[in-house]
């Protein structure tokens, strides 16, 4: 239990967050689903994880730790909005970029129906198993980089910025973007309560 804010805890989620939107989610420079994008996501998110030890970055890792018990609700609640204080300010930069060249930075990503409840819950779940297991390196960053090539959604933090600065204020946004985050987040916590019976202590 710590005695106050973990600031710097706070600002690596807020800079990695940054970092994974603009230079990998936002709808300029990459062709969402293919293997550059991918692939990008994974060298981004596994930096980030290495340069800030024991940061999150990704929401549904996030809301699995504070779901499961691992992280505090204030201290889960600070890394979620300082995430998406960073998708935000990253949004802002790709909206004025866009703007320039009559573009957009925003999408809400697929419909929310039973297959994509289903992939947000299994790609929470593994998402979770590995980063858990291996930490955030760049076994994870590969293991993201597979599952963002497979369609899974993972960063909702960057839709949930886009759809701020745009001001995409839709219910069908609103489904998608947090039922997705909400159910990855469910999966995430899943695969927490499940590691002691899937692995042995070492």
């Amino acid at each position: 239990m710590t005695d106050g804010i973990d600031q710097k805890g706070a600002l690596a989620e807020l800079v990695g967050s940054l970092a994974v939107t603009l230079l990998v989610f936002g709808e300029t420079g990459w062709d969402h689903g293919t293997a550059a994008q991918a692939g990008a996501a994974g060298v981004a998110l596994a930096i980030m994880w290495m340069t800030f030890k024991g940061s999150e970055i990704l929401p549904i890792l996030t809301i699995g730790n504070m779901a499961s018990g691992r992280t505090d609700w204030q201290t889960g609640a600070l890394n979620f909005c300082m995430q998406v204080l960073g998708a935000l300010i990253a949004s802002g930069v790709l909206f004025w970029q866009a703007s320039q060249a009559e573009g957009s930075v925003f999408s809400a990503g697929d419909e929310l129906g039973a297959t994509g409840a289903v992939t947000a819950l299994l790609g929470g779940f593994l998402m979770m198993t590995v980063w858990d297991r291996l930490g955030g390196g760049w076994e994870s960053g590969a293991f993201a980089a597979i599952l963002v090539l497979a369609g899974v959604t993972l960063a909702s933090a960057s839709s949930l910025g886009g759809m701020i600065v745009e001001s995409g204020w839709t219910q069908d946004n609103f489904v998608n973007i947090l039922g997705t985050l909400i159910v990855g987040g469910i999966g995430s916590a899943g695969a927490l309560m499940l590691s002691d019976e899937l692995f042995e202590e070492e």
